[in-house]
């Protein structure tokens, strides 16, 4: 038995096969599918059977990986994804367990993540004509009149399996459409009777001749207009959204941003730009918006938000991206004087090229002094915002600011940040600095549940690494604590959970406090439906999942608290530390 092993490559050759699930299994293996995320149900058990039979007869399986709630299946291999950018699968149950998958499937698609979900559906004979047929009451219950449009708005391309001969062409389709820019999940059902169905021989296809799409290269006109306008610019403003899934766009938006001497904003799906960097200007457009002559955007779903504030007239705003028009967004409407279809990892090198041939001598003075003002200004503002967290140590309660302070202490490099804090994400973001790419994730979407599940998987994908979790108590419970937690236990794959537990859904409460400034709300501290308190106890079920379960309530606690955590984590456990915060 190999399991996870590179599968030796059998395209072209006829394999002896026994059944449609069989089929099923060889695809993957021919995509070098290391791991299925699966939770199981009365229609899966002939794949199960497949795994069984070809791990007892030493055959290459993927690892397969239980989580016992849906939601924990597709964020883990949403985490997955992220750390190897390889399309990961998922198997669930009929219409029940595709429900299941939930809001994260959301943030699948906005933080586009290759993913294949596949689901069984309700058997479509019911007299015994076949193997498979229906044999409980719930197999008529289960059926629903369009079971994939679940999931359509949320998925790139779906599809049914109807014979076990083309079983391989099917999914090999699904792992093109959903590893091809930009890469997202798609959905395949497949009938048992399908997979039940005997079948003696396939012709595996070879995923190298079912490539994702090769990108685009920008447009070189646009390109020439774009440096044009960033040489003469006073007051030039870099967006980015999820340039650095790329790694080496990491390094050339360092280069353009020093080349131009433009602050960059970053809001990080990935770790797109150094926080670490002088010209970093952290993850908020809207100060920068209203003075900036130049603006642009790389890879950014949501430049600014109107409402709070729009460009200066005669602004020249540029946008690049892989998903330029946003079709999946139906109300997408930013003005911009040049849209380029392009992937960003060739379009930025392409610039900065340009630029530097186009820059005389006075240019780059006029880059330097700006760059100096910046980075002035910059390190000026982080340096109040350290006094500001090391001030809130003498505290008598725990502040984000200061609980972000002592994770960035603590935290190294080369460590990978999920950030799921929501409303506290943005101190996270300035404290727990990164540098480095592949180090800092979030979703790219807005439902919450997430971050554990995606940490787990990113443990999964590299076992070395240290993953720590930051997410507040509302994205905790969402996040199927006890699922995720067996799984991380069962499956070696811990990490640390770190709470921002402030006992109460925030964005509801700041959505309201926009809406209405004086509200009876506010007035009466009565934030109807948005209390989490008292709270649950989260260190006693972590401890229940056999992780290391501790609760912080002092801020002379924290340091020592998070790294036990570590320590834990580090000796094989999943630690969960429950920071309560100041309730304001």
């Amino acid at each position: 038995m190999t399991i996870g092993h590179p599968y030796e490559d059998k395209s072209g050759q006829k394999l002896s096969v026994e059944s449609g699930a069989d089929v099923f299994i060889e695809v993957l293996n021919a995509n070098g599918v290391k791991v299925l995320f699966i939770n199981s149900g009365t229609d899966t058990f002939p794949i199960q059977e497949t795994i069984a039979k070809f791990e007892a007869q030493g055959k290459i399986i993927p690892r397969v990986v239980l989580c016992p709630d849906e939601a924990t299946a597709v964020a883990a291999a949403h985490g997955y994804f992220v750390a190897t950018r390889e399309v990961q699968v998922v198997l669930v149950h009929v219409d029940a367990g595709t429900l299941n998958l939930g809001g994260n499937m959301h943030d699948a698609q906005r933080g586009r993540a290759g993913i294949v979900v596949c689901a069984g559906r309700a058997p479509m004979t019911f007299e015994g004509e076949m193997p498979g047929t229906r044999s409980m009451n719930i197999h008529w219950t289960q059926e629903q009149l369009d079971q994939a449009g679940i999931l359509r708005n949320f998925t790139k391309w779906d599809y049914e399996t109807r014979r076990p001969e083309n079983i391989q062409h099917v999914i090999q389709r699904a792992f093109q459409v959903a590893s091809s820019e930009p890469p997202g999940p798609v959905y395949v059902t497949m009938p048992r009777e399908v997979l039940m169905e005997k079948i003696t021989e396939v012709v595996i296809p070879s995923a190298n001749r079912f490539n994702s799409l090769v990108t685009p290269q920008a447009d070189a006109s646009a390109i020439e207009e774009i440096a044009d306008a960033l040489i003469n610019a006073r007051s030039p403003l870099i967006i980015t959204g999820q340039s650095g899934r790329n790694y080496s766009t990491v390094d050339s938006m360092i280069e353009l941003a020093e080349t131009v001497g433009s602050p960059v904003v970053s809001e990080p799906v990935h770790m797109n730009f150094p926080s670490t960097h002088p010209m970093y200007a952290g993850i908020n457009s809207q100060p920068y918006i209203e003075t900036a002559d130049v603006i642009l955007s790389v890879d950014q779903d949501v430049p600014y938000i109107p409402a709070n504030g729009s460009p200066m007239k005669g602004a020249k705003i540029f946008h690049i991206d892989i998903d330029p028009i946003k079709p999946t967004i139906p109300l997408w409407v930013f003005p911009y004087d040049h849209i380029v279809h392009a992937d960003s990892s060739k379009a930025i090198p392409l610039l900065i090229k340009v630029l530097n041939r186009k820059m005389g001598p006075s240019d780059s003075a006029r880059v330097d002094e700006r760059y100096q003002l910046i980075r002035e200004s910059h390190e000026k503002e982080y340096m109040e915002s350290i006094h500001l967290a090391q001030s809130h140590e003498k505290n008598n309660k725990i502040t984000p600011e200061y609980l972000s302070y002592c994770i960035n202490e603590m935290t190294a490099e080369s460590a990978a940040v999920i950030d799921e804090c929501v409303t506290n994400g943005k101190h996270v973001s300035n404290y727990v600095r990164r540098s480095k790419p592949g180090t800092y994730f979030k979703s790219g979407g807005s439902s919450l549940g997430w971050g554990l599940g995606a940490a787990m998987g990113i443990k999964l994908a590299d076992q070395e690494r240290m993953v720590i979790a930051t997410v507040g108590d509302g994205a905790f419970i969402y996040g199927c604590p006890t699922s995720t937690l067996w799984a991380s236990d069962v499956y070696n794959a811990p990490f640390l959970t770190i709470i921002y537990n402030n006992q109460i859904h925030n964005a509801p409460r700041e959505s309201l406090n926009a809406g209405y400034p004086d509200s009876y709300a506010k007035r009466t501290n009565n934030w109807v439906g948005m209390g989490l308190g008292p709270s649950v106890d989260f260190a006693l079920l972590a401890k229940a999942c056999r992780a290391y379960g501790e609760t912080v309530v002092k801020p002379l606690q924290v340091r020592s608290a998070l790294m036990r955590g570590l320590s834990e984590v580090r000796s094989g456990r999943s630690a969960v530390i429950d920071v309560r915060l100041e309730m304001t």
